[in-house]
């Protein structure tokens, strides 16, 4: 019984590990070549205990033949499997001319043909002896020869290895490679001790196997802990779909990889993978952009609160705020970004700031517009008009046909006096139906014209409601600067002295003002 267990547990158990590592590594993800190049190495390895079990259990003669055909041939399918995979999984494959990626990884196959081309072995050695219950091989040249280039492959993967981890720059990355560098170690030296020594009768034959099964178990652990080489996109697939804000995956070149549901509603777009994300920006913002982003992958700075506008696929502009950090997806570095949609929020922003210095109903400037703009305005002019208007009647329009009327007659005057403004005048309103306005002037005659000009466009154009025609009678009251006064508040003084003399002797006209307080009649 102790000779059939023993093989069994030594054998069989490992090379049922091997296979069942080989097939969980494989559908982790099948499409990827790293994981396809990393499942069929670690089942050659399981392919290697299964070959010892069978030589174990035929008789001494089939072992050369075993060991030549099935054996032999699997460790240097590893040896091409692995090799590839370390230039894959580290990127030094680019360094490679493309005409020899990836067939010179497969040249040490050659021998393989001449095994079966030949009917000879080139390799391994043919002469086995029994000790007890276990069939060694003999210590000759070919022996020799292959288990030096074996371990002389082991410590080539660890350069590359070593290498590689020293060009990683993520965290989890140089854990994984640091962890395979080990494992890579540990089957170096367990070759050179149990390969070259002579240990017969007290382990089984090829005791350096149990190296590479080591080696493959690190392999599989570093893959399962740390998630290598599986696809972020599949193991966030969940959190990604369903996260109400926008994120897109774009590489250093602002190309699309990847984007949600969520990102595609917001660019309105259906496919948005392999388009570049400076396309839905406005042609004005573009340059910025890329710059941005080219400065941020070289010096791997974390996007925050990068605030733009996006040009959706039907045209529309959107204000957005992006933040972002980088991940490695195939190794190779990417940002992903989460975009928030804050065009209702610059909207709001924008009403607050309006509404700050205009008035509501008008549009016009308000009380504080007027006094903050005019204040700069005297310092700017050689010469300016600050006019007074006060709504005669006004009480009787709301009173008679009510509120909304009485608002949309207010709106009907602001538009008359908006029109009647130089571009750097200002009029404004500044509470129930008084109007502040100011206006530069070349000569102090140019204010009576003005305001006679805007007596015939109050007259000209009645407001209408209902068919019904509402005349438009003020009272105005100027003063100008610096004949008046160099202080807006001196200068709506007086323009309120003139004003409250035409209010009470006539309305309906306007008046400059002076020290004789002279009443200019309205001509109709």
């Amino acid at each position: 019984m102790r000779e059939v267990f023993i093989p069994l547990a030594i054998y069989m158990l490992p090379a049922f590990i091997l296979f069942y590592m080989a097939v969980d590594v494989f559908w982790r993800n099948p499409k990827k070549v790293e994981h396809r190049l990393v499942s069929l190495s670690i089942l050659c390895y399981g392919m290697l205990f299964l070959s010892e079990y069978v030589r174990h259990l035929l008789p001494i003669e089939y072992s050369p033949a075993l060991v030549t055909y099935w054996f032999g041939n699997a460790g240097i399918m590893i040896l091409s499997l692995f090799t590839h995979f370390i230039f894959k999984a580290s990127l030094l494959y680019k360094k490679l001319p493309a005409f020899l990626y990836p067939s010179i990884f497969y040249l040490p196959l050659v021998p393989i043909l001449l095994t079966y081309v030949f009917q000879e072995n080139f390799m391994n050695s043919q002469e086995f002896v029994q000790v007890g219950m276990w069939k060694y091989p003999e210590f000759n040249t070919a022996y020799l020869v292959t288990l030096t280039v074996s371990n002389l492959f082991h410590l080539f993967v660890i350069v590359l290895l070593y290498y590689a981890r020293k060009k990683a720059r993520v965290a989890v990355q140089q854990k994984v490679l640091s962890l395979l560098i080990y494992a890579a170690s540990f089957v170096l030296v367990w070759d050179v001790i149990f390969g070259y020594a002579s240990i017969r009768g007290a382990i089984p034959p090829y005791p350096y196997i149990y190296g590479a099964f080591a080696w493959a178990v690190a392999l599989s652990y570093a893959l399962r802990k740390f998630d290598f080489l599986t696809s972020s996109h599949k193991r966030f697939e969940t959190l990604y779909n369903l996260n109400p804000a926008a994120i897109v995956l774009i590489d250093r070149y602002g190309l699309i990889e990847s984007a949600n549901p969520a990102a595609r509603l917001l660019l309105e777009e259906g496919q948005v993978n392999q388009l570049f994300f400076q396309h839905f920006i406005p042609v004005k913002r573009q340059k910025e952009w890329i710059q941005h982003l080219q400065h941020s992958f070289s010096s791997e700075e974390k996007l925050t609160n990068y605030e733009t506008k996006i040009i959706t696929a039907s045209g529309a502009e959107k204000y957005v705020v992006m933040d972002g950090d980088f991940i490695f997806i195939d190794q190779h570095l990417h940002s992903m970004l989460i975009i928030r949609d804050i065009d209702s929020t610059k909207e709001d922003e924008k009403t607050i700031r309006f509404l700050a210095y205009h008035d509501s109903l008008t549009h016009l400037a308000n009380r504080r517009s007027f006094y903050d703009q005019g204040e700069k305005a005297i310092r700017e002019y050689q010469q300016l008009a600050v006019v007074l208007i006060d709504l005669d009647g006004f009480k009787n329009v709301n009173d008679t046909y009510g509120h909304q009327v009485g608002d949309a007659f207010l709106v009907h005057v602001a538009q008359l006096l908006k029109h009647s403004m130089k571009k750097s005048g200002l009029a404004s309103r500044v509470g129930g139906d008084e109007f502040f306005l100011y206006l530069p002037i070349s000569y102090e005659h140019e204010i009576e014209d003005y305001l006679d000009n805007l007596l015939a466009a109050f007259e000209q154009e009645p407001f209408l409601a209902e068919n019904i025609e509402i005349p438009i009678s003020v009272s105005i009251g100027a003063s100008l600067s610096p004949l008046h006064g160099n202080e807006l508040e001196t200068l709506i003084h007086n323009a309120d002295q003139a004003m409250y003399e035409i209010k009470h002797n006539g309305k309906n006209g306007y008046r400059i003002y002076n020290e004789s307080m002279e009443i200019k009649p309205l001509v109709l």
